[in-house]
């Protein structure tokens, strides 16, 4: 090749070295005096992925500029366009920018194994702004930098931010989250956004949020997720890192007032208004006195527990250290408090065991329908209302439309039956409370997600779940025999005041008194056990001892199966007979009542009570040795049904444990006296 031909290929490759080309070299050969053939370039960008990849990003660029525009232009904002706007348009411009890369190594792979001698590479451009053609290319390369970096780092930072929105948790998934994103909007925190309790400042835990939502959003996709999700507690972040950068305990002090509005049940559903001081307290001598029930975070020390259900409503153990260091722990389960801690995750007390539904609370019937009795949107006037009306919300339903179809027809029905002169005279106010209670139950009730009131327990308080009582029940002692307390006036004191309306009041503090006398054990009863939200039990002992009545009359569907049959005496004596209420239900306290029927057969009847318990107790520890799962359920029935309500059942019943919960062996022989 002469000197000119190199000059010319030498400036050949000049020139087009800022394109992105497959070099093949071959060897020259002269042939019949003629010059060897020119070096081959194949364009490699030139490829279906990589103009597929430019001509997306070119569209995906116009669209986002268009959902820019629509933003500015719409007052208000779809959660379903702005997924779109986002998220999914920036992830197909990054994804349609990252392919072409890959377009060009895949035709330079094509062309290598299409003819393996071929040497192919990739030459570099060779960069001369004083080239026309190089300058022209320059410029496209640096307006499409210009303008697809701010495009990226808009659609970046504004796709950051919506995934923190409430219009992204609360409503993007408006079926799954529903029951969270009503009540959010009912709260008091209504105005903070999810992701400021949820997420919190700082990137680990904005990454760990991330990760697990997409692992959720697969989970909605493949319709896998749980009815109800489960409660959110055992993943949050701690309190001092989210709720006290607003709330902080340790500057509180003194006592709240709260005034509770209640109506009873009765044909004028009388109010009651009860007043009384929560005693908050805190942890700094220096704006008050250390102390009251925000020293459970607000502590030097801390205080530890460990719950065995996923809810956190058992606890039986809890550990305190003091400022000193000295630790107290406390013990439920009867075991010594040097024994091993009991299975599961060791937490330490902050707001949220506490205030666990600060922004998610589902109301009970009986508090919503006293809210709206208060506020004067239902008429209290209306005979019976707080009744029907709780009656009404504590039924199951299968959807929404049914659950406003039905309650509806149970209220109008109520009055139409009862009280027919209401019909005509109260019409309104009757309609008016039909649409309230409706409100209540859309408020309140999920049937889709299976959410209501006893779904998520609320911690606060101890009125319609455990609560404060979890620790505060008396039954956790420590290793120095000291029992938590569970005295009222710990956290509040009761309000009370003499005078005349309108002329000056004595405001005086004291204990609760409840509206009925409540004896023996039942003194001790915890609020929750009569209190359950909805329609409260009958007070009767079948009322609230179901479990027992059921397995005296051998209708309990725990043991159904097993042929036992009612006791003998489950007509002739009823419950007082036995059970005097003021006292213990003990062996020893019911003995005597069992000689006031038999005094005349007192040989042959003393002691029987006795004898039937202690060979209960033996039966059971003998069947718990060699019962399965099975067996050891229908043994934890039986224990809290009490065997020696039907004797006769319990045998059977414990024979059928012990060999796996099978069904009962022949009948063993009756009662003896």
């Amino acid at each position: 090749m002469s000197d000119n031909n190199k000059s010319s290929g030498t400036t050949l490759a000049r020139n087009r070295g800022a394109e992105t080309v497959a070099e093949v070299e071959d060897v020259p050969v002269e042939r019949g005096g003629q010059p060897a053939s020119p070096v081959k370039r194949k364009p490699l960008w030139n490829n279906v992925i990589t103009i597929t990849g430019l001509v997306a990003a070119q569209i995906t660029l116009v669209l986002l500029l268009t959902f820019w525009l629509f933003t500015l232009a719409s007052p208000t904002s779809n959660p379903y366009v702005d997924i779109v706007g986002h998220m999914i348009l920036p992830m197909i411009l990054i994804v349609s920018l990252a392919i072409t890369p890959f377009g060009v190594l895949f035709k330079s792979w094509r062309l290598r194994r299409k003819d393996p001698s071929q040497r192919l590479m990739f030459r570099f451009p060779r960069i001369d702004l004083n080239d026309a053609g190089q300058r022209r290319i320059a410029k496209f390369v640096l307006l499409g930098t210009f303008v697809l970096l701010p495009v990226v780092g808009v659609s970046s930072y504004h796709g950051y931010h919506y995934t923190d929105s409430v219009d992204f948790c609360a409503k993007a998934c408006h079926s799954v989250m529903e029951p969270q994103a009503t009540t959010y909007n009912h709260s008091a925190h209504a105005r903070v956004p999810c992701a400021e309790c949820h997420i919190g400042p700082g990137a680990s835990w904005f990454v760990r949020s991330k990760l697990s939502g997409t692992r959720q959003v697969l989970a909605v996709w493949q319709q896998t997720f749980s009815r109800p999700i489960p409660p959110a507690i055992r993943h949050l972040r701690p309190a001092r890192e989210t709720c006290e950068q607003c709330h902080w305990p340790k500057k509180f002090f003194g006592a709240q007032l709260r005034e509770i509005t209640y109506y009873s049940s009765d044909e004028a559903n009388t109010r009651h208004d009860i007043g009384l001081l929560l005693k908050t307290g805190g942890g700094d001598d220096s704006v008050g006195r250390a102390e009251g029930i925000h020293m459970h975070m607000a502590l030097a020390g801390k205080v530890e527990y460990i719950a065995t259900d996923d809810r956190l409503q058992v606890i039986p153990w809890v550990r305190m250290v003091d400022r000193a260091g000295v630790e107290v722990v406390y013990r439920s389960d009867g075991r010594p408090s040097s024994d091993p801690r009991p299975e599961g995750a060791l937490r330490v007390l902050d707001c949220m065991d506490c205030h666990n539904r600060p922004a998610h609370e589902f109301r009970t019937p009986q508090e919503s329908v006293d809210l709206y009795l208060s506020g004067g949107r239902i008429d209290a006037t209306l005979p019976f209302i707080k009744r029907v009306a709780v009656a009404a919300l504590s039924e199951a339903y299968a959807d929404l439309a049914t659950a406003e179809a039905k309650i509806g027809a149970a209220l109008v029905e109520y009055y139409r039956t009862n009280h027919p002169d209401l019909m005509k005279s109260r019409i309104a106010s009757i309609h008016q409370a039909v649409d309230q209670v409706r409100s209540i139950y859309r408020q309140n009730f999920f049937p889709a997600m299976r959410v209501d009131w006893r779904t998520y327990p609320d911690n606060i308080g101890h009125f319609a779940s455990p609560g404060c009582f979890r620790c505060h029940d008396g039954k956790h002692v420590s290793q120095r025999g000291e029992a938590i307390s569970h005295r009222c006036e710990v956290c509040h004191d009761f309000l009370t005041s003499t005078g005349e309306p309108g002329s000056a009041r004595v405001v005086q503090r004291g204990g609760f008194t409840h509206p009925f006398e409540l004896l023996g054990p039942h003194a001790a009863a915890r609020c929750d056990q009569c209190h359950t939200g909805g329609i409260g039990p009958a007070r009767t002992c079948v009322g609230c001892h179901t479990d027992q009545a059921a397995f005296r009359a051998a209708t309990s569907p725990a043991f159904s199966g097993l042929g036992i049959a009612p006791d003998a005496m489950a007509k002739q004596v009823d419950c007082e007979a036995c059970h005097d209420a003021s006292q213990p239900a003990s062996v020893a306290a019911i003995q005597p009542k069992c000689m006031e029927c038999h005094e005349d057969e007192a040989e042959k009847y003393e002691g029987m009570l006795t004898s039937w318990a202690s060979e209960m107790e033996g039966m059971l520890r003998s069947a718990e040795s060699t019962a399965d799962e099975a067996g050891k359920r229908l043994l934890e029935a039986l224990r809290r049904a009490g065997p020696l309500h039907n004797v006769e059942a319990a045998r059977i019943i414990a024979r059928a444990a012990a060999v796996g919960g099978a069904s009962a062996q022949a009948p063993v022989e009756p009662a003896r006296p």
